[in-house]
C-alpha cells in the first residue's frame, strides 16, 4: 500500500489546489490505533486507494476532505464523516443493524468497518462481494480484531476483575510505541508525528491482513471438516460425546462452539475430540472449551483426576489401559497408542 500524507502545516489555500485528488482527513498530534486502522481500511478500497491523508484539526481544512475520521464531532455516513467523540454518539454494530451480537461502542475504526468492511475484505482477498463466506469473514474479523480496537479507544476494559498478569504486547501497544518519548525533541514535531502515523497505518494494515489471511486460508477450510465430524459423532461412540478428526493441528475450537449453536446442540452433548498425532504416531484426546469461558483453558470435561500428571508406568497400572501414554496435569489432554484406547479414556472420564 502506497501511503502519502500532506503535513498539517499546509495552508487552507493549498486545499483548493487538491481538486481532483481524493483526501482523507483525520486529526493531527498524538495518534491512536483506531484512526490508523480506519485510514488503512479506506485506502484498501478502490475509491480511496490513491487518497492523500491530511492530519489537522482546522475545520476549514477538514471540511474540504472527501472523508473525515476520528475528528469533527459528526457521524454522518452520507456526508462521509466518522467521528465518535461527541456526547450523543453511542453507536454499536448492533445499533447500526450490522452485527446484532456486538454491543461495544464503536471507534472510528469500527465505524469505517461497519460501512466498508466487507469491501475491504473482498479487496484484500480478491474475492467477490457475493462470496458465500464474506458474511462469516466479516463477523470473524470484527470479533478477532476490530472490536478490541473499538473497546480500547472507548476505555472499555477486557476484564471484570484485575488481570493476573501483563500481556506484554498488543496491536494497540505497538502503535503507542511509535509515538515519540514525552521528553524528546520530536514530541511537538508535526513532521515526525506524521511520519510515525504512516508507520502506524502500515503496522495495523499488515496485522489485519495477516489475521484475515490466516482465517481465510487456514481457519475457514477446517469448518466443513468439523461440521462433518459433528454429524458423524454417534459412529465414534453411541453417546455422541466424542468427535473424531482424522488429523490434528487444524483449528477446531471456535468451529465446534459456533456450529453447535447453528444446529441447536447443547453444550453438554459433546465433551471431547480425538485425533491422530501423526508426528508422534499416537492418538490424543482433548477437552472442548466451555462456551462462555473467558479463555480456552476452561473445558467442559477433563480426563480422570486420578490419572493426571502420572508417569506412564503408574498410569498404565492405575488405568489398566496398556498403551496409555500420558494425561496432562490439568486433565485437558491425554494420549495413547491406539484409537480405541483414547475413546476408552474419554468414556471412563465421563462416567
Amino acid at each position: 500500500m502506497h501511503l502519502k500524507l500532506f503535513p498539517q502545516c499546509f495552508n487552507l489555500r493549498s486545499v483548493f489546489y487538491l481538486r481532483g485528488i481524493t483526501t482523507i482527513g483525520t486529526h493531527n498530534g498524538k495518534f491512536h490505533t483506531d484512526e490508523a486502522l480506519a485510514c488503512f481500511f479506506l485506502k484498501s478500497i478502490p475509491e480511496f486507494r490513491d487518497a492523500k491523508i491530511i492530519r489537522s484539526r482546522n475545520m476549514e481544512i477538514l471540511e474540504k476532505s472527501d472523508v473525515v475520521v476520528d475528528v469533527g464531532g459528526i457521524y454522518n455516513h452520507e456526508k462521509r464523516r466518522y467521528d465518535h467523540h461527541q456526547r450523543t454518539f453511542n453507536e454499536t454494530m448492533r445499533s447500526l443493524n450490522v452485527l446484532s451480537e456486538y454491543n461495544t461502542k464503536l471507534s472510528s475504526a469500527g465505524l469505517i468497518y461497519a460501512h466498508y468492511g466487507k469491501k475491504v475484505i473482498s479487496e484484500i482477498l480478491n474475492i467477490s462481494m457475493d462470496d458465500h463466506n464474506l458474511d462469516l469473514l466479516f463477523n470473524k474479523m470484527y470479533m478477532n480484531f476490530v472490536e478490541s480496537i473499538d473497546a480500547i479507544d472507548n476505555g472499555i476494559s477486557c476484564y471484570d476483575c484485575p488481570p493476573k498478569f501483563v500481556i506484554p504486547e498488543s496491536i494497540d501497544s505497538r502503535v503507542n510505541d511509535l509515538l515519540p518519548y514525552w521528553n524528546s525533541t520530536e514530541v511537538n514535531d508535526e513532521n515526525f508525528l506524521n511520519e510515525q502515523f504512516l508507520k502506524a497505518v502500515e503496522l495495523v494494515g499488515v496485522s489485519f491482513t495477516e489475521k484475515l489471511k490466516k482465517i481465510y486460508y487456514s481457519w475457514l477450510p477446517a469448518r466443513n471438516i468439523v461440521k462433518d465430524a459433528i454429524e458423524k459423532r454417534f459412529s465414534v461412540h453411541s453417546s455422541g460425546q466424542i468427535i473424531h478428526f482424522q488429523n490434528g493441528g487444524m483449528p477446531w475450537k471456535t468451529h465446534i462452539i459456533e456450529l453447535e449453536k447453528n444446529y441447536d446442540i447443547n453444550e453438554n452433548d459433546i465433551s471431547f475430540v480425538v485425533y491422530e498425532d501423526k508426528i508422534n504416531k499416537r492418538y490424543k484426546i482433548q477437552g472442548i472449551p466451555a462456551r462462555n469461558s473467558n479463555d480456552s483453558f476452561t473445558n467442559r470435561a477433563a480426563l480422570k483426576k486420578e490419572w493426571r500428571g502420572l508417569d506412564r508406568e503408574k498410569l498404565i497400572e492405575l488405568s489398566g489401559i496398556s498403551d496409555i501414554e500420558f494425561v496432562h496435569a490439568s486433565g485437558f489432554i491425554g494420549g495413547a497408542d491406539s484409537f480405541d484406547s483414547v475413546i476408552e479414556m474419554g468414556i471412563r472420564s465421563l462416567n
